[in-house]
């Protein structure tokens, strides 16, 4: 009988570090290479404002006094890519074949190009996106302005993580007013 008790005294003791450590990886939002980060694979996780197929997106109105509307923002960790404030216009398969093409692993570009073709562009509008992010969080949304030229910045993270074992790339797909690309 006291063995019995030792034995699982013991047991108990040794589960606990183990837990712990699994509870803080998991709280860092750790990944072994990437290839299970759920944001990658979880596309109902992108941050769209509207549907994609919708014709009747809400609008926003960036710093710089653009109107724009968010599509989605996506995301999938190790990805690739840079960062630009500028935006890419995304109006052909083509565009959207070499603004994709820096996105090495994962479906990011998958995610970018089932977007394109399953959003409605509206007359007078033009789809643009942007690599707003490579780091440890993904931004909750952007912001479209205009100064010298059409600019997507990403809003802040409300909690950032501290640290990641692998940054996630995040593309922001916005439309905006025809006139506003140049």
């Amino acid at each position: 009988m006291m063995r019995s008790l030792v034995a699982r005294r013991t047991s108990l003791l040794l589960a606990v570090p183990t837990t712990l450590l699994a509870l803080t990886l998991g709280a860092c939002g750790s990944e072994s290479d990437g290839d299970d980060d759920t944001r990658a694979e979880d596309t109902t996780q992108t941050t769209p404002s509207t549907d994609p197929g919708s014709t009747s997106p809400s609008t926003s109105t960036g710093g710089g006094g653009v109107d724009f509307d968010e599509v989605a923002i996506l995301h999938a960790t190790a990805a690739g890519g840079e960062t630009s404030a500028a935006p890419v216009v995304l109006d052909s398969d083509a565009a959207v074949a070499d603004f994709v093409a820096p996105f090495t692993r994962g479906d990011l570009g998958q995610q970018v190009q089932t977007t394109y073709v399953a959003t409605k562009v509206p007359d007078g509008r033009t789809m643009v996106g942007s690599v707003v992010s490579i780091g440890c969080d993904v931004p909750p949304g952007v912001t479209v302005s205009a100064a010298d030229s059409l600019t997507i910045t990403p809003k802040k993270v409300a909690s950032p993580l501290p640290e990641c074992l692998a940054p996630v790339t995040t593309v922001a797909l916005v439309l905006v007013d025809s006139d506003a690309v140049t």
